[in-house]
């Protein structure tokens, strides 16, 4: 969703709208929080202003305004025609139903799933059953790790309900707070799938670290995002880090992942793509988190995935990094605090947009001390 695909805003809201996001894409966030305080104030409060601005309250830590902007998406184009508006039954409202059954509707991306699967717990213990309709090609992932849940993907029939609630909406029916999160480890990898990649791995010697560089480029922030595979190519060449025994592996799943091909070629990296996609590619994904010494993934599903885990990853990130991996209470761009989504990655920031170079570098210094330390 873009400012540009909402003509009825007036000029002067969408140029609020695009001067907050400027000022926060650029970070300068107290003027960004000016700007976003001044939005939120207008009644009627257009939906996508109040989802525009909601991001930026979670960036800052606010929790509680962030959930309540966060309700007016669903009055978006993008909520409003999907068949799952149209049912008839209530929205849940978090109440204790011991005998109710409620459909949760998996409505963003996979990341935002994985990210949100932490609350399924409490779910379960409000309501007597419950039923998800998840993203496509997830289904039987989803499945294995809730086995008492009936699982449909996105375009399947709607399992019965007597409730129903977009996933989204959990954090705010749930009190969700930067203190009462519930911890990462909620996820754990496929013991017979470790297995299977423990084996395909168990000739490589040296730490082993995968890559994914490549986003879904429909993403409003691709640009920023996703990392030109010519920009890593430094790093993965690097003569010291083959000497010392770092070995290269992409697990680059859709778009992107023919970019490595002449590294794969040379040598320099070992593609597993086709691989994990002849598999269940999620089930994969997991398992390799788990069995890689390393990941080093960009804003993507698989962050989410291996912060749901509790492994350890590195994320090549904006200026400004998204909400799900760091706040600013403060509004110090020069102080940020750790996510309290996730305790496992290593943030690395561009300076300036689609700077990589510095970051790289870094990166590949820290590659180097890991291999020192031994």
């Amino acid at each position: 969703m873009q400012i540009s695909d909402f003509p009825e805003l007036p000029a002067v809201l969408q140029q609020a709208v695009l001067r907050a996001l400027t000022a926060q894409y650029d970070g300068q966030l107290f003027e960004a929080d000016r700007l976003y305080q001044q939005i939120v104030r207008r009644k009627p409060l257009h939906p996508l202003m109040a989802n525009t601005a909601a991001g930026f309250f979670l960036l800052k830590g606010d929790f509680a305004t962030a959930w309540n902007l966060f309700r007016h998406r669903l009055d978006l184009p993008y909520y409003t025609h999907r068949r799952f508006a149209k049912l008839p039954q209530p929205m849940w409202t978090g109440e204790t139903v011991p005998e109710g059954r409620l459909l949760i509707f998996c409505d963003m991306g996979l990341g935002d799933t994985i990210l949100l699967a932490r609350f399924l717990p409490q779910v379960l213990e409000r309501v007597g059953s419950l039923a998800l309709q998840v993203n496509p090609g997830t289904g039987a992932f989803w499945q294995r790790r809730w086995p008492q849940v009936e699982v449909r993907e996105r375009d399947d029939p709607f399992p019965d309900c007597d409730m129903r609630l977009n996933m989204f909406c959990l954090p705010r029916l749930l009190g969700a707070d930067v203190d009462t999160l519930p911890e990462p480890g909620y996820l754990q990898a496929s013991e017979e799938e470790r297995a299977f990649w423990r084996a395909r791995l168990s000739d490589d010697r040296g730490l082993k670290v995968g890559l994914n560089w490549q986003g879904n480029p429909d993403h409003v922030r691709d640009a920023e995002r996703s990392i030109p595979i010519s920009a890593l190519k430094p790093m993965i060449e690097d003569a010291g880090l083959r000497t010392s025994g770092v070995r290269f592996y992409s697990l680059q799943l859709h778009d992107g992942h023919d970019d490595a091909d002449d590294l794969v070629s040379a040598g320099a990296m070992t593609s597993l793509s086709s691989e994990m996609s002849a598999r269940d590619p999620l089930e994969a994904s997991a398992a390799l988190v788990e069995e890689l010494d390393l990941v080093i993934t960009i804003d993507s599903a698989l962050a989410n995935l291996a912060g749901a885990i509790d492994r350890p990853f590195w994320l090549p990130t904006y200026k400004v990094p998204d909400w799900r991996w760091a706040t600013y209470p403060d509004l110090e761009l020069e102080n940020p605090q750790s996510s309290p989504w996730f305790n496992a990655q290593c943030l690395y920031r561009c300076a300036e947009r689609g700077d990589w170079q510095p970051m790289i570098r870094a990166m590949t210094d820290d590659l180097a001390r890991l291999t020192a330390e031994g």
